[in-house]
């Protein structure tokens, strides 16, 4: 079995990070749980990761509150992109989403990331 880790930052009652198994993730999207998701600063700070059958109980949601990430990056794109990476691995790690970026020369767009998303608290729904 296959598990995605989510970093804590600051950690949450004493947690450090968060594990879900790959095999329940059925999809992930940016925003909140509700349908459809709350607009405005939602979108940006909340990504909402679906489960599928945990405990029997049908379909579950883990709604993480994290920073924005900056312009260009997606939270919910680096989710999908650590759940599909790493397909012989045990772990894939989400993490290195840029959330501030300098820019290096008149008119690059890019540069280096200055800080990064810190995923601040889940809640299962």
């Amino acid at each position: 079995m296959s598990y995605l880790k989510i970093p804590l930052t600051p950690a949450v009652n004493g947690q450090n990070y968060l594990i879900i198994p790959k095999d329940k993730i059925s999809w992930i999207r940016s925003g909140d749980g509700s349908n459809p998701p709350t607009a405005g600063a939602t979108l940006a700070t909340r990504s909402t990761i679906f489960l599928s059958d945990v405990g029997g109980l049908g379909e579950n949601a883990i709604t993480l509150t994290h920073t924005a990430a900056a312009a260009g990056f997606s939270v919910s794109d680096s989710i999908n992109e650590a759940l599909a990476s790493n397909p012989g691995g045990i772990v894939s790690l989400v993490g290195g989403v840029p959330a501030t970026v300098s820019v290096t020369a008149p008119g690059v767009i890019g540069g280096q990331a200055l800080t990064f998303v810190n995923f601040t608290a889940w809640a299962v729904s």
